[in-house]
């Protein structure tokens, strides 16, 4: 009887210690708020072997596993560090690194916007946790979730054999009788695999080069021909590394690809024909004076030519003027418009220009039957057109800082305040947007260069890897690139004093970029503005203010009225690209 008692409170014994180690039960605190906690226990293994998180262990809550991520991350060999004014949590590893925001359900890895499937959030005050899936995965182990047993599998990923990887040196286009070629160039044989996407609105075929990494900055290529719209490059993935070039047309065009015999060079090339440019005529419209091109050609770039000059210059195109002459003149003598002349600049291109008695208001469109230019006389109550351009919007947020402020709010709060100060001040003004919507990169220049507007002016935000990188840069197109004769540096320096005189953020100086497209596309002069870094937690707590705002603001506007005033005095000379167009 006594070994029956024994042997039942043994099995008693056992039962109880069994569920005391299989559910954890604590009042814990989540987010504020204590919470009875009562749900099985949660172990990991890392390769096997088990790993001990202490006194922070694994939890589910609402459905999803999280963990503390200071005692994992440390634990695989990771660096940690906390911010606690701005609730921030930083991992560095070798190639990444990893900022998660208390209580936000996304991360910034490499200045990349990713989302989580549960927010990142304190329990107990103290620990951080995160959804288990991301954070194994990020720290590069494949993660599995074993439900019955409540356990947490880890196994460190196995990088794949090395392979030579080709880089991408050269993408470029060219238009010739009709044709239409596209090259990718490498520094070793390019293979690649084919592929096409239709959706209801166009078509898009893809070229995924094996083993090949991009190295070229200009990524798109605008074209706008006959069906055919743009084609751009990027990197798709980094491992197995693979460039994807994409084409986009409205329909199904046949091409044919070619590559050179050391097979380094691969060409794309369409068949589109030649446009034509059949007649030119004008009129006066009221005030305005028009002038019609009638061509099918649907591609053409504006451009004023000091203050006497319109320049309409049509890619794809060749002559076919009813009397038959490859340049010629058209007598007009209209509002502002004296004289306009025609040619075939080269074998592709067909230039149109309209002579002025005054440097007159133009904008340019594409109608069914051609290409509508209409010149108008200035209102003299009205002073220079500024293009506002705050920049990013919409699906792109741009550069995501301290506390998930978006670049693309800021810049538009300040592009908003110098509209207001450019229209009070009595110029006109075009902005690329007024709300937090798409406009596409190519879309800003050429809506300016179309409107024919006298300074382009765009407002940026800037970020780094590191809170310590802050303060205030001007961008501009090196003077003289390219044969680009824009005194870009002059712009940028009469910008640049006048904003520093309202703001007291770290002097970056000015900065030459030649490769940003509202600096490289824009045919009037140009400044890039960053105004301050959002991942610096002084900046960011400044652009984030509005009387900050407002200053940033009035010192861009004292700057562009300080340029056109030293324009008017004659202490500096216009800035209105040349040499880049041929004379006519």
């Amino acid at each position: 009887m006594k070994k029956v008692i024994v042997f039942f409170a043994l099995l008693i014994l056992l039962s109880t210690l069994c569920i005391s180690a299989y559910a954890y039960k604590a009042n814990i605190v989540v987010d504020n708020k204590v919470v009875n906690y009562n749900v099985p226990d949660v172990s990991i293994t890392v390769n096997g072997n088990k790993f001990d998180t202490g006194k922070n262990p694994p939890l589910i809550i609402d459905n999803n596993t999280i963990v503390p991520l200071r005692s994992i991350s440390e634990g695989l060999g990771e660096k940690v560090n906390w911010d606690g004014p701005t609730q921030t949590v930083t991992v560095t590893t070798k190639d990444k690194v990893i900022k998660l925001f208390i209580g936000k359900d996304y991360a910034i890895i490499n200045s990349n916007k990713v989302s989580l499937l549960a927010p990142a959030r304190l329990i107990n005050r103290d620990t951080t946790y995160v959804p288990m899936r991301f954070l194994f995965e990020n720290l590069g182990y494949d993660v599995k979730w074993i439900g019955d047993k409540y356990i947490i599998q880890a196994t460190k990923k196995v990088d794949p054999p090395s392979v030579n990887n080709v880089n991408i040196t050269s993408f470029t286009s060219d238009y010739l009788n009709g044709t239409y070629t596209i090259s990718v160039k490498g520094d070793g044989p390019l293979t690649y695999t084919q592929g096409s996407i239709n959706d209801d609105t166009s078509i898009r075929i893809y070229f995924d080069f094996n083993n090949a990494i991009n190295t070229v900055t200009n990524k798109q290529i605008t074209i706008d021909k006959s069906g055919l719209n743009l084609a751009y490059i990027g990197q798709n993935k980094l491992q197995p590394a693979i460039t994807r070039l994409v084409v986009n047309m409205d329909y199904s065009m046949p091409y044919t690809i070619t590559q050179s015999q050391d097979k380094k060079e691969f060409d794309i090339s369409f068949k589109i024909g030649q446009n034509k440019v059949s007649n030119i005529t004008a009129a006066k419209i009221n005030n305005n004076d028009q002038i019609t091109i009638n061509t099918d050609a649907d591609h053409f770039n504006p451009s004023r030519y000091g203050d006497n000059k319109i320049i309409i210059d049509i890619s794809g195109a060749t002559l076919s003027m009813p009397d038959g002459k490859l340049s010629g003149n058209i007598s007009f003598a209209g509002n502002v418009v004296t004289e306009i002349r025609y040619s075939q600049l080269d074998a592709n291109t067909v230039r149109v220009v309209a002579y002025t008695n005054l440097k007159a208001d133009f904008s340019v469109q594409y109608t069914g039957q051609g290409i509508m230019l209409t010149i108008t006389k200035p209102d003299p109550n009205k002073k220079q057109l500024v293009y506002i351009d705050p920049g990013h919007g919409g699906s792109d947020p741009g550069a995501i800082g301290i506390g998930g402020i978006h670049e693309a709010d800021i810049n538009l709060a300040i592009a908003l305040k110098l509209k207001t100060l450019l229209d009070n001040g009595g110029y006109r003004t075009m902005i690329s947007r007024t709300t937090d919507t798409d406009v596409g990169l190519y879309d800003r220049p050429y809506q300016a260069n179309n409107e024919g507007a006298d300074v382009f002016v765009s407002i940026h935000s800037d970020s780094f890897g590191s809170p310590s990188a802050n303060g205030t840069t001007v961008l501009y197109y090196p003077n003289g690139y390219n044969g680009d004769t824009r005194d870009e540096k002059t712009f940028a320096q009469i910008i640049h004093d006048n904003l520093m005189k309202q703001i007291s953020t770290s002097d970056r100086g000015l900065s030459e970029r030649p490769n940003l497209v509202v600096l490289n596309q824009t045919k009037m002069p140009a400044v890039l503005v960053e105004t301050g870094f959002v991942t610096s937690p002084t900046d960011a707590q400044l652009l984030t203010d509005d009387n900050f705002q407002w200053k940033v603001a009035q010192g861009i506007y004292n700057g562009i009225v300080d340029y056109f005033d030293k324009l008017s005095n004659g202490s500096i000379s216009t800035t209105v690209s040349d040499s880049v167009y041929k004379s006519n």
